[in-house]
């Protein structure tokens, strides 16, 4: 069954992701890399995980830590795998972050140093 969204005009998590990155490749700084984890629908595939963040980052402003990037349409919630996942990285101390709709995830690459502003 399709996910419904509230609002039909606001972009799903997917246009969400595929402009975030394409913002990243015109705007993104040297040394920077926003890649995506391909990890929709993991329901017990080898090799995939469920719960896992939309996207890795990896910029010199984080030095030598990997952050965690995960989308939500306008509304969406995280699963109780991405609360794990989560909880996880709250543990380990590495970056993470969830944004809602379009500007906020440009925002979080800006302040992570993965983005020029």
């Amino acid at each position: 069954m399709p996910v419904r969204r509230r609002n039909n005009f606001a972009p799903s998590e997917a246009q969400i992701q595929v402009a975030v990155i394409d913002h990243w490749r015109k705007l993104g700084v040297p040394g920077s890399l926003v890649a995506a984890v391909p990890n929709a629908r993991a329901f017990g595939q080898a090799g995939l995980t469920r719960g896992l963040f939309d996207l890795i980052v990896m910029s010199p402003k984080l030095g030598g830590k990997t952050g965690w990037l995960e989308l939500k349409a306008d509304g969406g919630a995280l699963s109780k795998e991405q609360r794990a996942f989560k909880c996880v990285m709250i543990g380990r101390g590495v970056p993470y972050a969830v944004a809602y709709g379009r500007d906020q995830p440009i925002a979080i690459l800006i302040k992570w140093g993965a983005i020029k502003q």
